[in-house]
């Protein structure tokens, strides 16, 4: 087949959305297909090739003008869409998360300048517009589904639930060394969260409540991986950006992970994490509910830093240890892909 992944997003970004397009194009290349990427941010991201085709290369190739022409399917990212890409029913949107249930969310929480932003309401109206377009519909979780269905009439046979996925790689410096690089002692009890600075990931949340559990096990650190500009304190290391393999490393290293987010829609932080067989703590958002099996390869946490405070505090003077459980092997990138490419035959079928 002759594949095009269009998203408005900047693939020289780390970040979920940017993860799962580059995974989904790979793989899909790496299986014969005839992949392109439209993106901003293509200028020297692994992965792609662009001086050839996928077939001659193995590797998706970057394009630079949206023309839904010569494509079997044109698989939408994002829901904004610049008005010259028509795919008419040979289209597949994934629906990764829905703003009118993050709008909901922050209103609930008391946070009513999310109303008064014209482009909230722009982009609810173009989720809408969207989710209601001719072709084939993917949601990352159940309950993004379910926000659809409930916040733009979206009935739910017309959509597949299809995760994101986890990589399931070990690290390759392992746990004694990169503790060893950073300074960090085995004895110290390492939190780690993965994710941009911004108020939606609930960092002010978790601040709040590692201030309570920093005072009954002072050698407690908190590690972010990602979050800004690079920093270290008693308290808290701050990595900023990392390659993936990294991350990785950080996963394997800590002790403890957490997703305290106000919104997600299936976090890929929280899907690594768990793959990783770190016992990780979250809000009941997106697909945590889904992929966390309660005291066994993590726990959901109400959204209340006291209730952050005691299970972080339980979790530190009862450390887990790895994960017997870790991620269920239907996260794996491939099995992801294996789903996705059953709903591209299904459109061809449809609209030979």
């Amino acid at each position: 087949m002759r594949i095009l992944l269009a998203a408005d997003i900047d693939l020289a970004k780390p970040g979920g959305l940017e993860t799962h397009v580059l995974e989904v194009a790979g793989r899909l290349a790496a299986r014969g297909h005839e992949v392109d990427v439209w993106a901003r941010g293509l200028e020297g991201t692994p992965g792609l090739d662009a001086g050839r085709s996928s077939r001659a290369s193995g590797r998706p190739r970057p394009v630079h003008t949206l023309d839904s022409a010569g494509y079997d399917i044109v698989h939408r990212h994002t829901t904004l869409r610049p008005r010259r890409l028509d795919p008419g029913p040979r289209a597949v949107t994934t629906l990764h998360f829905c703003v009118a249930a993050k709008m909901d969310a922050y209103v609930r929480m008391g946070r009513l300048r999310t109303l008064v932003r014209p482009g909230n309401w722009v982009a609810r109206a173009e989720e809408r517009r969207a989710a209601r377009e001719p072709g084939a519909l993917i949601a990352v979780s159940r309950r993004v589904l379910d926000e659809f269905a409930r916040f733009h009439d979206i009935a739910a046979e017309r959509a597949t639930v299809i995760p994101n996925g986890a990589s399931f790689e070990p690290p390759r410096e392992g746990r004694a060394a990169w503790r060893a690089r950073h300074g960090i002692s085995e004895d110290t009890p390492v939190l780690l969260t993965i994710g941009r600075h911004d108020f939606v990931k609930g960092y002010d949340l978790l601040g709040r409540a590692w201030d309570a559990v920093r005072s009954r096990h002072p050698r407690a650190l908190w590690v972010v991986v990602g979050g800004g500009a690079p920093e270290r304190s008693e308290r808290r290391l701050v990595t900023g950006s990392v390659p993936r393999d990294a991350v990785t490393e950080w996963i394997y290293a800590a002790d403890l992970g957490a997703l305290p987010s106000y919104y997600e829609g299936c976090s890929v932080a929280l899907l690594e994490m768990l793959a990783g067989r770190l016992f990780t703590l979250a809000h009941d958002v997106g697909g945590a509910a889904e992929a966390i099996r309660s005291g066994l390869n993590g726990a959901i946490v109400a959204r209340d830093p006291g209730a952050w405070t005691e299970a972080l505090d339980r979790a530190i003077r009862h450390p887990e240890g790895r994960s017997a459980v870790g991620l269920d092997a239907s996260y794996r990138w491939d099995a992801i892909v294996d789903s996705i490419e059953l709903v591209y035959r299904s459109v061809r079928a449809e609209h030979p």
